[in-house]
């Protein structure tokens, strides 16, 4: 059965008049920080609602839009507001409990300083991590708060939307004269990840300052400005009939002859470089280790001088080493040497000898991230850059999952693609075809299990996981209903499949009999409430209200 109640107001036009007039004046003063939203602002989730409904104490409240975008109001049930403006959810409002009050007043604000519209950010920015936008935040708002590191990659900024494919936008307008595109405004939930720039230009070895130049735009950069710009010039022991140009793609390193160009002229030596491109020069007689080392190092050895030592002589490699793609120069030739493996896993066979002339360059690493989501110990960015083959069950699992996971629905968002997995086939059939191996920027999100919600005057409220074996007695059982509560009259609040609310009494007045309320079956989702000893001035409605509030239940009935 549902519980409605009506309420009738009975004014004669004086008195309704002087009535409405103060009214006017309170709601003006109160919500008076609705004002800076206009009438075209659309409701966001993470908003905060601030409802006034004139002589309903139970109805006027503040309301938190959750991540399925609705409210849910006592006897008006469950209101989409998401995306819609403040004028529409009032007159939404205004048609419902007209069936309950006559001439209902209504008005709708938003409260910012309560509202939390959460996005996540991460690559490479200064603040990584969750973040809350202010009303009618963009993409470049968040960007400009979250600090562009300088490598930031602003032209391939990436966001990812629940439901959605991953979108890229152009923000190159934030540092120089690049035309901006319209501004997209930011969802609840939102995961913007900047990339790193790959476009720079590395100039390593025997110049008195090695270092690392991002392309300019639209610029020109050739080997002798590479050299005076970045290396500021060539160091004391260079060798400087020779130098080495390395680029992605070729299969062999492009010989520069500086003898030619610095006395000769000879401007074909002068290749243009471009991103991605490394300048070695290399130093006379020397057994160079340049790159992501922790002390980047040449040095003069008669004897051949085994790999592993080597390493030591450079401080061994530092967070950024990308050690399992290291690069080895000699006699005019480069080939691929994996340290990762000589390193850690001590392969020895790696563990060749370097002799005057070689040169070992050690690359930086791509960045290890992704984004988790969900109901997870450990949520947010996180660095697989330490997890060896990390696969979308270990990673899920190491996450710590909270008892509400609903591990049979985990879906990864990469890129323009969206996968969905059921872990819990690995676990009960042994089905490996639903694990897969994750990829850096990759978004996780695992989705909530069936549940019901216990409030009110028991000893053990919280959240429930749904058992259909369990009856409504079996639950209040559980629960622990205890000696404080006010009424034998408790309820079961239920969201039904067209988003109403229904509430059917429960009735415990015959337990002294040993007589159990009537079988009524629990479903997931529902609300179980019992109110304790009422406080003056509280109604039923405040108690199910802050139950609500308590355990998160707008942000989740729906799922």
């Amino acid at each position: 059965m549902r519980h409605t109640s009506r309420r009738l107001l009975a004014f004669g036009p004086a008195a309704l008049f002087a009535t409405l007039v103060a009214a006017v004046l309170l709601i003006s003063c109160r919500y008076a920080a609705a004002d800076d939203f206009s009438s075209g602002y659309k409701i966001q989730r993470g908003d905060a609602l601030s409802i006034y409904v004139y002589g309903e104490q139970d109805l006027t409240n503040v309301y938190s839009v959750g991540s399925t975008g609705t409210i849910a109001l006592p006897m008006v049930g469950t209101l989409s507001v998401a995306d819609k403006t403040l004028q529409e959810v009032r007159g939404a409002l205004i048609e419902k409990l007209a069936d309950i009050l006559q001439q209902p007043y209504v008005t709708v604000g938003v409260i910012e300083s309560k509202s939390a519209r959460k996005i996540f950010i991460s690559g490479y920015v200064t603040k990584r991590g969750a973040m809350s936008v202010p009303a009618g935040g963009t993409v470049r708002d968040a960007v400009v708060a979250a600090g562009p590191a300088e490598r930031a990659d602003l032209s391939r900024v990436r966001l990812t939307r629940a439901g959605q494919q991953t979108r890229e936008l152009d923000l190159r307008g934030l540092r120089d004269d690049h035309p901006l595109g319209p501004p997209l405004t930011l969802s609840y939930d939102d995961v913007i990840y900047v990339p790193r720039i790959d476009d720079v230009i590395s100039v390593l070895g025997a110049v008195a300052q090695p270092g690392v130049l991002t392309v300019p735009q639209d610029e020109r950069l050739t080997v002798l400005e590479a050299i005076t710009k970045v290396g500021k010039g060539f160091s004391e022991d260079a060798d400087v009939t020779s130098a080495l140009l390395l680029r992605k793609g070729l299969g062999q390193p492009i010989k520069i002859d500086l003898r030619a160009l610095l006395d000769d002229g000879d401007i074909s030596q002068n290749h243009e470089l471009r991103g991605g491109d490394v300048l070695l020069v290399q130093k006379a007689d020397r057994i160079s280790i340049v790159g992501m080392v922790t002390a980047p190092t040449a040095f003069h050895s008669r004897e051949p001088v085994p790999l592993v030592e080597a390493i030591i002589r450079a401080g061994g490699f530092n967070a950024s080493s990308d050690a399992a793609h290291a690069m080895l120069y000699r006699d005019g030739k480069y080939t691929e040497v994996d340290l990762e493996g000589l390193w850690l896993r001590g392969d020895m066979s790696n563990n060749i000898q370097l002799r005057a002339g070689d040169t070992l360059i050690v690359p930086e690493k791509a960045p290890q991230e992704i984004v988790l989501l969900g109901p997870l110990t450990i949520n947010g960015v996180m660095s697989i850059s330490d997890v060896r083959n990390p696969t979308l069950l270990k990673v899920v699992i190491n996450a710590k999952p909270q008892p509400q996971a609903d591990l049979r629905v985990v879906q990864v968002y990469r890129d323009d693609e969206h996968f969905v997995r059921n872990l819990k086939k690995i676990e009960d059939e042994g089905d490996m075809s639903q694990d897969m191996l994750l990829l850096p920027g990759d978004v996780v999100v695992v989705k909530d299990a069936a549940k019901v919600y216990i409030i009110g005057a028991f000893g053990k409220p919280g959240t429930y996981p749904y058992d259909p074996d369990k009856s409504l007695f079996d639950y209040i059982t559980e629960a622990q209903l205890g000696g404080g509560f006010g009424h034998s009259i408790g309820f079961l609040v239920r969201v039904l499949p067209d988003g109403e609310t229904q509430t059917v009494y429960i009735d415990l007045s015959k337990l002294k009999w040993g007589i159990l309320p009537e079988h009524e079956d629990v479903q997931p989702g529902d609300i179980i409430y019992f109110p304790p000893v009422p406080e003056k001035g509280k109604g039923i409605w405040d108690y199910v209200r802050e139950g609500l509030w308590l355990f998160d239940i707008v942000d989740r009935l729906l799922n």
